[in-house]
Protein backbone atom coordinates (compact mmCIF):
# COMPACT_ATOMS: atom_id res chain seq x y z
CA UNK A 1 0.00 0.00 0.00
CA UNK A 2 1.57 3.48 -0.89
CA UNK A 3 1.12 5.99 1.51
CA UNK A 4 -1.90 8.19 -0.07
CA UNK A 5 -3.80 5.06 -0.07
CA UNK A 6 -2.50 4.73 3.49
CA UNK A 7 -3.54 7.82 4.79
CA UNK A 8 -6.93 6.98 3.10
CA UNK A 9 -7.59 4.05 5.25
CA UNK A 10 -6.13 6.05 8.16
CA UNK A 11 -8.22 8.96 7.71
CA UNK A 12 -11.68 5.86 7.57
CA UNK A 13 -10.62 4.13 10.38
CA UNK A 14 -9.66 7.44 12.88
CA UNK A 15 -13.81 7.27 12.35
CA UNK A 16 -13.66 4.56 14.89
CA UNK A 17 -11.82 6.40 17.80
CA UNK A 18 -13.77 7.95 20.66
CA UNK A 19 -13.54 11.55 21.15
CA UNK A 20 -10.78 11.33 23.53
CA UNK A 21 -8.25 8.61 21.66
CA UNK A 22 -8.87 10.51 18.30
CA UNK A 23 -7.30 13.55 20.27
CA UNK A 24 -4.72 11.93 21.82
CA UNK A 25 -3.99 10.77 18.51
CA UNK A 26 -3.84 13.65 16.57
CA UNK A 27 -1.17 14.80 18.50
CA UNK A 28 1.04 12.00 17.58
CA UNK A 29 -0.20 12.05 14.02
CA UNK A 30 0.98 15.79 13.33
CA UNK A 31 4.28 15.09 15.13
CA UNK A 32 5.15 11.96 12.95
CA UNK A 33 3.78 13.40 9.63
CA UNK A 34 5.90 16.87 10.51
CA UNK A 35 9.08 14.78 11.56
CA UNK A 36 11.76 15.10 8.97
CA UNK A 37 13.84 12.17 9.95
CA UNK A 38 10.97 9.60 8.07
CA UNK A 39 9.64 9.49 5.05
CA UNK A 40 5.97 9.84 4.09
CA UNK A 41 5.68 6.01 3.67
CA UNK A 42 7.51 5.04 7.00
CA UNK A 43 5.34 7.56 8.30
CA UNK A 44 2.05 6.09 7.41
CA UNK A 45 3.04 2.74 8.21
CA UNK A 46 3.65 4.08 11.67
CA UNK A 47 0.59 5.95 11.81
CA UNK A 48 -1.52 2.91 10.92
CA UNK A 49 0.41 0.53 12.91
CA UNK A 50 -0.84 3.15 15.76
CA UNK A 51 -4.20 3.70 14.72
CA UNK A 52 -4.25 0.04 14.56
CA UNK A 53 -3.39 -0.09 18.78
CA UNK A 54 -5.52 2.37 19.93
CA UNK A 55 -8.43 0.66 18.08
CA UNK A 56 -7.58 -2.52 19.38
CA UNK A 57 -6.96 -1.27 23.36
CA UNK A 58 -10.48 0.93 23.09
CA UNK A 59 -12.13 -2.27 22.14
CA UNK A 60 -10.68 -3.70 25.40
CA UNK A 61 -11.78 -0.51 27.17
CA UNK A 62 -8.61 1.50 27.03
CA UNK A 63 -7.54 4.64 26.30
CA UNK A 64 -4.74 5.63 24.19
CA UNK A 65 -3.01 7.37 27.23
CA UNK A 66 -2.78 3.86 28.72
CA UNK A 67 -1.16 2.22 25.79
CA UNK A 68 1.07 4.85 24.81
CA UNK A 69 1.64 6.99 28.15
CA UNK A 70 2.02 11.34 27.87
CA UNK A 71 3.03 13.07 26.20
CA UNK A 72 2.29 11.46 22.98
CA UNK A 73 5.47 13.09 21.40
CA UNK A 74 7.70 11.17 24.06
CA UNK A 75 6.37 7.82 22.81
CA UNK A 76 6.54 9.26 19.10
CA UNK A 77 10.26 9.89 19.32
CA UNK A 78 11.26 6.82 20.69
CA UNK A 79 9.64 4.64 17.81
CA UNK A 80 11.03 7.21 15.24
CA UNK A 81 14.69 6.87 16.96
CA UNK A 82 14.24 3.45 15.86
CA UNK A 83 13.29 3.76 12.14
CA UNK A 84 15.89 3.78 9.70
CA UNK A 85 16.94 7.78 8.77
CA UNK A 86 15.85 8.58 5.41
CA UNK A 87 18.90 9.82 3.57
CA UNK A 88 19.45 13.53 3.45
CA UNK A 89 16.50 14.39 5.87
CA UNK A 90 17.36 15.97 9.21
CA UNK A 91 16.52 14.55 12.02
CA UNK A 92 14.31 16.65 14.59
CA UNK A 93 13.22 15.25 18.48
CA UNK A 94 12.72 17.14 21.74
Amino acid sequence: MNAKELIQLNNKKRKLLTKENEEYYDKMLVYIRTSLAISEQQSEELLMEILDHIIEAQNEGKRAEDVFGEPPAAYCNEIIKQLPKEPGKVQHFL
